[in-house]
């Protein structure tokens, strides 16, 4: 038998070891890649959950939208908003609000709210003035937050109604309970209950819904050039005033005193009170014509005869 030379052994060694390579790879493939590849293909990927977004479901009257400081738009049902989204609503207005599957915002006539965050630990709104009514059902860890100059309310789960008047903040709850915070301190709101906090104080202790509210008025000033009657009244604390539409300003105490100036087709003046549970109230007053001007005189002077 002839004897093989080393190049030749050299050759065969190499052979042999690409074929155990090779072997070795597709075995290694197989086992170690393989399983888990077909297992990660048998198993579903993870859905991501569901962000909410806050869906308009219907608009009555004027209400309009701002996206990021963006100039003010024509509202309609069905629209989506995202954070910084604002919206206002005009006299007579209203707009629903759908959050998620089971919660809904009413944002009131006269209202402005903005979208701050809506993610799964919060639904965060900001309501600069004007009136909101949540129906805010339970959902694991998720709060509900509305946030206004003189408070801030928190649910887990209520059906209750805020009212923002630039200085005050009053919540009342229909079910359920409701945290109202301001100037580090807090209090629960409970179902059948209000309670109002002026900026920069602590709210005052809940109280039970009152059955109505009472606004009492009076033409307070005679009538003048250019002004027609001088609106001087009392309101309860926590509710919003409108003189012909426009907010009036109250003190702590509730007092308000307005100037009416005279319109060309007016002769009434509407006040309009309105309290977080949704009671309103009206009273008019007439305007008072002006005494008349004298514009001009002369003076005739008769010659006495002797």
């Amino acid at each position: 038998m002839a004897r093989r030379g080393p190049s030749r052994l050299v050759f065969e060694a190499a052979v042999v070891l690409c074929v155990v390579l090779a072997a070795a790879w597709w075995i290694f493939s197989r086992s170690v890649y393989g399983g888990p590849t077909e297992l990660r293909a048998s198993v579903p990927a993870p859905v991501p959950a569901p962000v909410d977004e806050a869906v308009v479901e219907a608009v009555t009257g004027s209400v309009e939208r701002n996206s990021s400081h963006g100039p003010w738009v024509e509202v309609v049902a069905g629209e989506h908003l995202r954070a910084d989204d604002s919206l206002r609503t005009g006299k007579g207005s209203r707009t629903d609000l759908r959050i998620g599957d089971r919660s809904r915002l009413t944002v009131a006539e006269s209202s402005q709210l903005t979208i701050r965050e809506i993610t799964q630990r919060v639904h965060r709104f900001q309501l600069k003035r004007g009136r909101v009514k949540a129906d805010y059902k339970p959902d694991d860890q998720r709060v509900l937050r509305i946030e206004s100059a003189g408070g801030v309310a928190e649910s887990h789960g209520a059906r209750f109604s805020m009212l923002s008047t630039g200085t005050a903040v009053a919540i009342a709850t229909d079910d359920g309970a409701v945290t109202l915070r301001s100037n580090d301190k807090a209090i629960e709101v409970a179902a059948g209950k209000q309670a109002v906090v002026v900026e920069g104080q602590a709210p005052a202790a809940a109280e039970p819904i009152p059955a109505t509210v009472l606004l009492k008025v009076a033409n307070a000033a005679a009538a003048t050039d250019g002004v027609c009657a001088t609106i001087d009244g009392v309101a309860p604390p926590g509710t919003e005033v409108t003189v012909d539409g426009v907010a009036a300003e109250v003190a702590v105490d509730g007092r308000f005193r307005v100037p009416v100036a005279h319109a060309a087709d007016g002769r009434e003046v509407l006040v309009a009170l309105r309290d977080a549970s949704g009671h309103e109230e009206t009273r008019r007053v007439r305007c008072v014509d002006p005494p008349p001007r004298i514009r001009d005189f002369a003076i005739h002077w008769r010659k006495q005869t002797p």
